[in-house]
């Protein structure tokens, strides 16, 4: 019985939530892709495709709004790396310790150029988390963080309409 109120409750959030979303146009898909990368679950690529098939937004500058957010959400981790605050990703993103070490000992090869795989779902918060860890260079690293997420979105965008071409 408390297992379907709280599912129940979680579907009203997620219902509300991307309502007050896809009301905000360019801004929610800027803010829910930010709020999908850092510490709220949510399917930023799910509501991606909403706002380019249901909403009917120019796809070009949906792209670049939800890389926005997604770099912005991704430097939230990124800035957490820097201040070493390794208790709060372990508490609050559930990365485990021993795979920060191990993404770290990666990033100091491949440095800032490693953010651009950000993108990959469970790779891409400890990569951010492993390259503030060393301090590397904000600009490089979120320049790099950017283009992973553009090539996301288009990736995205030309499978859905590929796909609605075929369906059609």
């Amino acid at each position: 019985m408390e297992l379907i109120y709280i599912q129940e409750t979680v579907s009203q959030f997620y219902a509300g939530m991307s309502g007050v979303l896809m009301e905000g146009g360019y801004l929610g898909v800027f803010v829910g892709t930010m709020l999908a990368t850092s510490f709220v679950p949510f399917p930023s690529s799910v509501l991606f495709v909403f706002f380019i098939t249901e909403a009917h937004l120019n796809p070009l500058f949906t792209i670049l709004c939800a890389s926005a957010g997604n770099t912005c959400g991704s430097l939230v981790f990124f800035y957490i790396g820097r201040l070493g605050k390794l208790r709060w990703l372990c508490t609050y993103a559930r990365i485990k310790p021993r795979k920060i070490r191990r993404f770290v000992k990666t990033a100091q090869k491949w440095g800032p150029p490693l953010a651009f795989l950000s993108f990959l779902p469970g790779f891409g918060q400890t990569v951010s988390v492993a390259l503030g860890l060393l301090r590397c260079d904000v600009l490089k690293t979120s320049t790099f963080i950017f283009l992973g997420k553009v090539v996301r979105y288009l990736v995205f965008t030309l499978v859905t309409f590929g796909v609605i071409r075929w369906f059609s």
